[in-house]
C-alpha cells in the first residue's frame, strides 16, 4: 500500500499539474482571440477605401508606367478606346494631384477655397483635384484643375468594372498629362486647412 504522505505528494502534483495546463490553454485562448482580433482589423483595413485608394497610389508612385497601362489595359480590353487626350502644354511648376473622394460637399468646396489660397500665397505646383462631387463638375476655379469621376455607388449602376480601376486609371493618367510630381490623398474625415497646406 502507498504511504499516506506519497498519495497526497501525488494528488498534489497532479492538482498542480492541471492548474498549469489549465492557465496553459487560457494563455492560448487569449492568443487565439487576439490573433483573431487582429486578422478581423487588417481585414477590416483592406475593405476600406482610404487603405484601397492609398494602396493604387503607392504602385502609381513606385511604377507609374506599369500600373497606370496595366490597370488601363483591363478598362480598354472591354470598351472602345477613348480618344487621345491632349497633353497640357509644359507649365514652369509642377502638378500634384489631390485625390478628394468620398468628401461631403462643404468639405469638398472649402479644399478647393483652401488650394486656391494656397497657391495665392505659394505658387509652387498646380493643383489638379480628384473630385466625386457633382456640384464641382464643370465648375472653373482659377489655378486649380478639378477633375470629376462619378463615386462608386453611381459609376456601379451603370459600369461593370471595378471603380477602383476606373479611379487609379484617372489618377495615372492626370499624372502622365499634366506631369504630376507627386500624389496626395485626401483623408474625408480630416481635410486638410491652408495652415497645414502651406506646410507641405
Amino acid at each position: 500500500m502507498p504511504d499516506t504522505d506519497d498519495l497526497a505528494l501525488a494528488r498534489w502534483e497532479v492538482a498542480t499539474l492541471t492548474g498549469r495546463l489549465r492557465s496553459l490553454e487560457a494563455e492560448r485562448d487569449a492568443a487565439v482571440l487576439e490573433r483573431d482580433r487582429h486578422r478581423q482589423a487588417v481585414a477590416a483595413l483592406r475593405r476600406s477605401r482610404s487603405y484601397r485608394i492609398g494602396r493604387i497610389l503607392v504602385h502609381l508612385v513606385r511604377e507609374p508606367l506599369r500600373t497606370g497601362r496595366s490597370l488601363a489595359g483591363r478598362l480598354l480590353r472591354r470598351r472602345p478606346p477613348a480618344p487621345a487626350r491632349r497633353r497640357p502644354a509644359a507649365r514652369e511648376v509642377p502638378a500634384r494631384v489631390y485625390v478628394a473622394v468620398g468628401l461631403e460637399p462643404a468639405a469638398s468646396q472649402e479644399l478647393v477655397r483652401a488650394l486656391r489660397q494656397r497657391i495665392v500665397v505659394n505658387a509652387d505646383h498646380l493643383p489638379v483635384v480628384v473630385t466625386d462631387q457633382p456640384a464641382l463638375r464643370g465648375m472653373r476655379v482659377p489655378g486649380v484643375v478639378l477633375e470629376y469621376v462619378p463615386d462608386p455607388v453611381t459609376w456601379s449602376k451603370h459600369e461593370v468594372d471595378g471603380w477602383e480601376a476606373l479611379l487609379a486609371t484617372r489618377v495615372a493618367q492626370l499624372c502622365r498629362d499634366h506631369r504630376a510630381a507627386g500624389a496626395m490623398v485626401v483623408d474625408p474625415r480630416d481635410p486638410p486647412t491652408l495652415a497645414e497646406l502651406l506646410r507641405h
